[in-house]
């Protein structure tokens, strides 16, 4: 593993996937919205202590996301 992913499993309290491009990254701890470095996709976040989780997208990001790509297409 490299450091960009914490090293070890215990090491991930904190850590959340993308659901578009599975990149793992690490919101600001208490947040509830972030974007994934990788793909800039936004999510909304819920924390339970340590443990984040992605609950759904931010839908204007998305929809900003969508108008982006089909106008590059």
């Amino acid at each position: 593993m490299t450091a960009e992913t914490g090293g070890k499993k215990g090491e991930r309290a904190g850590e959340v996937r993308c659901l578009n491009c599975f990149a793992r990254f690490w919101p600001a701890r208490g947040v509830s919205e972030a974007a994934c470095p990788e793909c800039g996709w936004s999510w909304h976040i819920s924390w339970s202590g340590e443990v984040a989780k992605i609950r759904k997208p931010v839908w204007e990001s998305w929809e900003r996301q969508l108008a982006q790509s089909s106008d590059e297409g």
